[in-house]
């Protein structure tokens, strides 16, 4: 079963990617020469028209070849370097395009499938936390708090307020359970981790479903929130608030089915987020990947004129190189990590 969901999950991936490449490709006129989902020896494929699709022998990546991206065949009729600048932009942007693509659809889908979340409008206990001020007064799972120091308590996130506000030792709460109503006294606990004053409850859960089309601006919404949320990490790394970690094939092989296990929500959630993830690698300005390739057509419209074919394959054999290297090294972090 973790075979079948990594394998989904790389398909989900690669696919649309090498697709989005692949279908600006066309609709520009370019010539593309193979679509191939995975890397190394052909393992069977099939030639239609000017184009062979082929399953290779590792499925963890894909390309799309077009004529005219290699330097001795720079100059090939209907080739990538033929066409204009905007088709070339759009050919490279495309791919992580349609990862952003995938991830709305599948965040959509989350949201019309329907989740547990937590219910903030309620007050209304779901969990109490073990040794808490809580659960030494005797509340329970169940209870909804309706009344604090003579306030009326209509939602979950006013009743957290006064609670981390209160300056007075104890708190007089009024519990409804069932048909009955109590008074207990409470004194609110602080802690830490959360620098707050806590009686030491979580809210209940509700199932929540929505309609499509609130689906999919949630969905893009989520997309958008998750991409900030990558760079401000990417941020605190760079200057140090976050520690730097990173995954590759054999993490993501992990987290994939711990996923799966846990069930088709986390499972899609998780592919909508590497999604977003490969989406935003790809545009990066590092060489060897979309975002190297763009940086030089970036170039080549302030200069005016196209920077010399040896340059930009000698940049990117180098860029390869380095990914390679980085892609071990992150490996054996997996690796290691996994035997502990």
């Amino acid at each position: 079963m973790i075979i079948l969901f990594v394998l989904v999950v790389f398909l989900l991936l690669i696919i649309p990617h090498e697709l989005g490449h692949f279908i600006v490709a066309k609709l520009s006129g370019m010539r593309v020469e193979k679509f191939s989902i995975g890397f190394g020896p052909k393992l069977f494929g099939i030639k239609r028209g000017q184009t062979e699709y082929i399953f290779s022998a590792f499925p963890i990546g894909g390309y799309v070849k077009i004529a005219g991206m290699e330097p001795r065949d720079r100059y090939a009729k209907d080739g990538f370097y033929s066409k204009p600048l905007g088709a070339r932009f759009a050919v490279l942007f495309s791919g992580s395009a349609m990862n952003f693509l995938v991830s709305i659809i599948l965040f959509s889908l989350i949201f019309m499938i329907g989740f547990q979340s937590l219910d903030l409008e309620a007050p209304v206990v779901g969990e109490v936390i073990k040794d808490s001020p809580a659960q030494e007064a005797g509340i329970k799972p169940g209870d909804r708090i309706i009344n604090i120091n003579g306030r009326l308590i209509e939602k979950w996130q006013q009743m957290a307020e006064i609670i981390g506000k209160s300056e007075k030792e104890k708190l007089h709460l009024v519990i409804q359970r069932g048909k009955e109503t109590f008074e207990v006294e409470i004194e609110p606990k602080y802690y830490p981790e959360y620098k707050r004053k806590l009686i030491g409850i979580s809210p209940s859960t509700k199932f929540v479903r929505y309609d499509p089309l609130t689906s999919l601006i949630l969905g893009i919404d989520r997309v958008i929130f998750a991409t900030v949320l990558i760079f401000r990490t990417l941020g605190g790394m760079i200057i140090g608030e976050v520690p730097a970690q990173f995954s590759g094939p054999v993490g993501i092989v992990q987290y994939v089915g711990q996923a799966g296990r846990l069930g088709m929500i986390p499972y899609i959630s998780l592919t909508a987020l590497l999604g977003i993830n490969l989406g935003l690698f790809n545009l990066f300005p590092i060489p060897a990947l979309d975002g190297g390739r763009l940086l030089f057509l970036i170039i080549e419209a302030i200069r005016k004129k196209p920077v010399e074919v040896e340059l930009q394959e000698f940049v990117h054999y180098i860029g390869f190189l380095i990914l390679i290297t980085l892609m071990l090294l992150v490996t054996y972090q997996d690796i290691l990590r996994l035997m502990r």
